[in-house]
């Protein structure tokens, strides 16, 4: 089973994703910035990271870089979606408005899930040493 983390600072949002997401068949990861969203990564090592883009403390496009920057994270795929029309940016999978229906979010995230190895960085985080 593939674990995303979710990141969103809307409550209501987050629920609504997770929801959808466990229905979907997912394990669901919550944090509420990106501070939250990063210390989450290093220590769960998601599959996917879906995030907001404004949030207080660290916002989605600060924590996708970092998350592109670190070694142990590079390869999780990102996915960032606002209200607001944002550009393209490097190293995201995919950017999806906040307005798109629910399908749209679905597909995206079943798109980025089946273009990476399944549990490619969830399992070296997990594997023994010289497995």
């Amino acid at each position: 089973m593939s674990t995303i983390l979710l990141v969103d600072d809307d409550p209501e949002l987050l629920e609504l994703y997770t929801d959808v997401l466990e229905v979907m068949g997912y394990q669901v990861l919550q944090a509420h910035d990106g501070s939250e969203a990063l210390e989450l990564a290093h220590r769960l090592r998601p599959n996917l990271i879906v995030t907001d883009w404004m949030m207080p403390h660290m916002d989605g496009v600060e924590l996708c870089r970092n998350v592109l920057q670190t070694p142990e994270l590079h390869g999780i795929p990102l996915i960032i979606h606002s209200t607001r029309r944002i550009p393209r940016i490097p190293g995201v999978w995919h950017v999806l408005s906040k307005f798109s229906p629910l399908e749209e979010f679905e597909d995206a995230v079943a798109q980025a899930l089946d273009s990476f190895p399944q549990g490619s960085v969830a399992a070296e985080a997990a594997a023994p040493a010289g497995a």
